[in-house]
């Protein structure tokens, strides 16, 4: 979604630079307006983005259509230019090129153009406003105050730097209907173009060079680093037989499940072994296997086990219906909605949706 939303934001760029700027058009003035209605794309995929990663929604619904309605008609109503023989389009493409600002009056189908550039930055808006509003319903901690958390938020980011680009946008078009003798890509236009064209050269790079952020991906890293941790410990502990007998083991377990029960210690994000331990003031090696032993398993899993039990008391209060599934992710401690919804179905046997779903029936 957010691709092919950043995908009409680069064609837009691409166009008017190549095509435009550069005279292409003038060669080939069958291009001309054939974008055009993709640029009433961009606004609905960013919102379907936003939608279906807060509400752990995937694809599109039925519904969803209708918001291609003002793309469909759009196309519709350039039929009539497109049926133009090759010289009359061509004609204005070399007015275009001559008089950027004719590029927002001429060659239109049967409403005026001028009404499609007005009425997409209108959809853009509206949209961003919605998306704003479905994150302050279900993920209000991201409306407050910034912090360290929330700049490394991908859904945040995106939804300021697109935020950036449709307020940008808007404030160049009104520079470009206020300031017809104005060159293009001078004065105010410049800084507002400028402004939105950096928008979605941040939201490509942040995309391209941070994916972990985007898709989760991170946190297979840091189960890694983790899973390598905890073979050292193991082997470790096999070949010293010092740590073979331990003592005080009562007194070792009350003070694991203390904080595992009281303390909540599974909800830090990225807990290790040795953090576990320098807590409860044992070795790592030393907690390692005393959780082998009488868990019967180790301590990835131990505290993933944990964070399930406490997700599943959370959605038993209904708690999706505040905070979409990666906001119960992160309140459970887990780094991303992928490892949260693969962690659960392989404990459960069921997703989270389909869990709360049995619940329901079951009652």
């Amino acid at each position: 979604m957010l691709g092919i939303s950043l995908f009409c934001y680069n064609i837009s760029l691409l166009v008017y630079f190549l095509w435009f700027e550069n005279g292409y058009i003038v060669d080939h003035p069958h291009s001309l307006r054939s974008m055009s209605p993709l640029m009433y794309l961009n606004a609905p995929f960013f919102f379907f983005y936003i939608r279906n990663s807060l509400k752990n929604i995937n694809g599109l619904k039925k519904a969803d259509y209708l918001h291609f309605i003002p793309a469909f008609v759009h196309f519709l109503d350039l039929i009539p230019f497109y049926l133009l023989s090759f010289e009359e389009k061509q004609e204005i493409a070399k007015a275009i090129f001559l008089n950027k600002n004719l590029l927002y009056y001429v060659g239109s189908g049967l409403i005026p153009i001028s009404f499609h550039y007005l009425f997409r930055l209108a959809l853009q808006l509206i949209y961003f406003c919605y998306c704003v509003y479905l994150l302050k319903k279900l993920r209000p901690q991201l409306m407050t105050l910034m912090n360290k958390e929330k700049l490394g938020n991908w859904l945040f980011i995106s939804l300021v730097l697109m935020g950036g680009v449709a307020v940008s946008n808007f404030f160049y078009m009104i520079a470009c209907y206020f300031g017809e003798n104005q060159h293009q890509l001078s004065g105010a236009k410049l800084i507002f173009s400028s402004m939105g064209t950096l928008g979605i050269l941040c939201l490509n790079l942040y995309i391209n060079f941070n994916p972990e952020r985007v898709y989760g991906y991170f946190n297979k890293d840091a189960d890694q680093k983790n899973a390598e941790k905890e073979s050292i410990v193991k082997t470790s502990a096999l070949e010293n037989p010092v740590i073979a007998e331990i003592k005080d083991t009562d007194l070792l377990l009350e003070k694991i499940r203390y904080a595992l029960h009281e303390e909540q210690v599974f909800l830090n994000k990225g807990i290790t072994i040795v953090d576990f331990g320098k807590r409860i003031g044992v070795s790592p090696k030393l907690l390692s296997t005393v959780i082998n032993r009488k868990f019967e398993t180790n301590f990835n899993e131990l505290i993933n086990n944990y964070r399930v039990d406490y997700a599943k008391d959370l959605l038993e209060k209904n708690i999706l219906e505040r905070y979409s599934i990666e906001g119960l992710a992160n309140m459970a401690g887990f780094n991303s909605r992928i490892t949260f919804f693969n962690v659960f179905k392989k404990k459960e046997g069921l997703s989270p949706s389909e869990y709360l779903k049995r619940s329901i029936t079951v009652d």
